[in-house]
C-alpha cells in the first residue's frame, strides 16, 4: 500500500463517520438520510489516483494526501459541519 493511500482512506473514514455518527449525535439530522454515499467510491478512486501519482512523484503525492486529511478535519464536507465542530458540540457543549 502506498504511503498516500493511508491518508486518503483515513480522510474518507473520518468524513463518513462524521456524517453517520458525529453529526446525528450533535443533533444535525438522521444518520441514514444525511449520509453522502458518494464518499465511498470517491475515496477509493482518490486512493488509487494518489497511489499511481506516488509512483511518479512520491513526495508530492504524500503531501497531497496529508492535505486531504487536514482539509477533511477543518472544512465542512457534505451535508454535515466539520468533524471538529460536531465533536465539540457533543463532548464540550453536551448537545
Amino acid at each position: 500500500m502506498a504511503r498516500s493511500t493511508g491518508f486518503v482512506l483515513a480522510a474518507g473514514g473520518i468524513a463518513l463517520a462524521n456524517e453517520m455518527i458525529f453529526a446525528p449525535l450533535a443533533g444535525h439530522g438522521n444518520p441514514l438520510t444525511n449520509i453522502n454515499w458518494r464518499l465511498i467510491p470517491a475515496t477509493g478512486i482518490m486512493a488509487l489516483a494518489l497511489g499511481g501519482l506516488e509512483k511518479m512523484t512520491p513526495g508530492f503525492a504524500v503531501g497531497l494526501g496529508g492535505l486531504v486529511l487536514l482539509s477533511v478535519l477543518i472544512l465542512p464536507m457534505g451535508k454535515a459541519s466539520t468533524p471538529i465542530d460536531n465533536l465539540v458540540s457533543v463532548f464540550i457543549e453536551g448537545k
